[in-house]
């Protein structure tokens, strides 16, 4: 199957190079075969306007190769075209110069004659040849440090300019390319010679690189040379400038222009966009493919919170659990009041633990939440646990908008309720009215809770350090060694405590 592919690639190839070369043979043959039909001189009216319609082509088609070239580098860098199509600008300019100066038309600046456009049309078939010859030199893909568009462009100019100055104003420093009445020199034969070798040495040099975009941007330039080598051919045997060979070789200059500016469009144009094309093809198959994963990745953490979910779900339902039991066990011991207070004091701190996967699962966030609603859910619980019956107690929050994770939220909450829980039972017993103050802020990842009172105080000989019973002696040990932080306690008048602690102490585990 490869070997019957690469075959019907060889055969179109050639087809193509056939096709060229009937284009090329074809004419020439009737022509010399059947010179009774086929040869002939037209008059200078309808030569004149077939001449100057078939050069104006082929200067709009140079032009055309200029602007694909040089307007495209900016975007390409490909020097290969910028030196063709700046080349080819001034092969227009001065086949423009070779049309005003054709016998039959107005003169331009000085008498117009055969030799005058002649002269014209060397330079510019020498000029093509060199320009095709070192543009071989040139890959598209390098940096020059001639590459500069400007400089190319002056360099342009001045040749036209160097041109125009010899033909036109000094012309007895250039041999004579046409004699009326005789017909070319044979100068200009033998400029046709050398152009033709210059053509035939690019055409064998040019199929051997290897820097083309395309087989098809080979097979233009290729039947470009073969062409420009018939039209030189013609125009180095033709003995009237009215003949029909000048009509062949005008045939055969528009043919070879146009492979040139069909190789040049591949090169700036054609290939660039199709390597554009499909580069959004793979493009639009990647992103095709992150969406495909993206929804995969959705899915599956989609899963994976429902199941931390769940898990924080089943904690929570265990911790109610181990509360449970707690109550059922200290039910058995109704009248042993130490039991009751330990069992109560224990089933506060499970439910300080287990609001916190409340707030958790609530929040769609499963690593932190917000301080502000986690201790007004604990002052909550703690009036609903302790009703201060016949007493106005208020508790009053100056608390920010900061967050914790949760491995310091829950020491944070245990603290919290045990501070609460003993103002509740203790801080007030001689009166009917009383204030707490909380307070949190974050500033430069450390943390300030403050909590105070206006009840009776501690007592003048407590020693948070010799307590024995689960109360402020555990909130001093959290507040150190759990939560990284320093604690200060004052009683004197009523009761006050600082907890300064970090906040990045952490990571987050979700």
């Amino acid at each position: 199957m490869v070997d019957l592919k690469f075959i019907f690639i060889i055969l179109r190839i050639n087809r193509f190079y056939l096709g060229v070369l009937a284009f090329c043979l074809l004419p020439l043959l009737l022509v010399g075969t059947f010179p009774d039909y086929f040869y002939r001189e037209y008059g200078i009216g309808y030569f004149l306007v077939f001449h100057n319609v078939t050069e104006i082509f082929s200067v709009i088609v140079s032009f055309s190769i200029f602007g694909l070239g040089y307007y495209s580098y900016t975007q390409s860098r490909n020097a290969h075209t910028l030196f063709l199509g700046i080349g080819f600008l001034a092969v227009g300019m001065i086949d423009f110069m070779h049309t005003l100066s054709y016998a039959g038309m107005p003169d331009f600046i000085t008498p117009n004659s055969g030799n005058k456009s002649t002269q014209f049309w060397i330079f510019s078939r020498i000029i093509t040849a060199l320009v095709l010859l070192l543009a071989i030199y040139i890959k598209p893909n390098e940096r020059y440090q001639w590459g500069n568009a400007n400089l190319l462009m002056f360099l342009a100019m001045l040749l036209v300019g160097i041109v125009f100055l010899l033909v036109v104003y000094l012309n007895h420093w250039i041999p004579r390319t046409y004699e009326h009445g005789k017909g070319l020199t044979p100068f200009k034969k033998n400029a046709e010679y050398a152009i033709i070798a210059i053509l035939f040495i690019s055409l064998l040099i040019y199929r051997k690189v290897g820097f083309y975009t395309s087989k098809r941007q080979l097979q233009y330039y290729l039947s470009a040379f073969i062409v420009c080598i018939f039209s030189e051919l013609v125009f180095a045997v033709y003995t009237s400038v009215f003949d029909v060979y000048n009509v062949l070789g005008h045939i055969y200059k528009i043919g070879a222009f146009y492979l040139i500016y069909k190789a040049v469009f591949i090169a700036a144009i054609n290939d660039p966009y199709d390597k554009l094309i499909q580069t959004n093809k793979l493009l639009s198959k990647e992103i095709e493919e992150n969406r495909t994963y993206a929804e995969m990745i959705k899915k599956s953490l989609r899963e994976k919170e429902n199941l931390i979910g769940e898990i924080f779900h089943r904690t929570k339902n265990s911790l109610q659990l181990v509360r449970s039991i707690l109550m059922i066990q200290a039910s058995e011991f109704p009248e042993n009041k130490n039991i009751q207070s330990i069992v109560e004091d224990t089933s506060i701190k499970i439910q300080t633990m287990s609001l916190v996967h409340d707030h958790l699962y609530a929040n769609k966030d499963l690593s932190e939440i917000k301080v502000s609603e986690y201790l007004l859910s604990l002052a909550d619980m703690i009036q609903q646990s302790f009703p201060p019956e016949g007493k106005d107690i208020q508790v009053h929050f100056q608390v920010g908008e900061g967050t914790l994770l949760l491995d310091t939220a829950v020491p944070l909450g245990l603290i919290f309720t045990e501070l609460l829980s003993n103002s509740f039972k203790y801080a007030f017993p001689k009166t009917d009215v009383g204030s707490i103050h909380v307070g949190f802020s974050i500033e430069d990842n450390i943390c300030h809770f403050e909590y105070s009172d206006n009840g009776v105080g501690l007592p003048n000989e407590f020693n948070s350090t010799q307590q024995k019973k689960l109360g402020l002696s555990l909130a001093k040990i959290i507040a150190e060694k759990q939560m990284g932080g320093t604690l200060s306690i004052e009683g004197t008048q009523g009761f006050q405590m600082k907890l300064d602690f970090p906040s990045n102490l952490y990571k987050r585990r979700v």
